[in-house]
């Protein structure tokens, strides 16, 4: 899923903590989302969350 799109899904369902990393050795620092697209969460699919809880997404770059 585009980075954007997944940042956008989560700040609708109340997530306020979520962080970004690159899995790319030459992108190392994930900027402009909508040219991510994410690859991993550190939350498994169904776990309960705080909104306040750590999410990471980690992500490669697009092209």
């Amino acid at each position: 899923m585009n980075a954007a799109v997944a940042d956008d899904k989560l700040r609708k369902l109340g997530f306020t903590n979520i962080q970004y990393g690159s899995q790319d050795e030459n992108d190392t620092v994930v900027l402009m989302l909508p040219n991510w697209t994410v690859t991993k969460q550190s939350a498994k699919g169904g776990s309960k969350m705080l909104p306040d809880d750590l999410i990471v997404l980690t992500c490669t770059k697009q092209g």
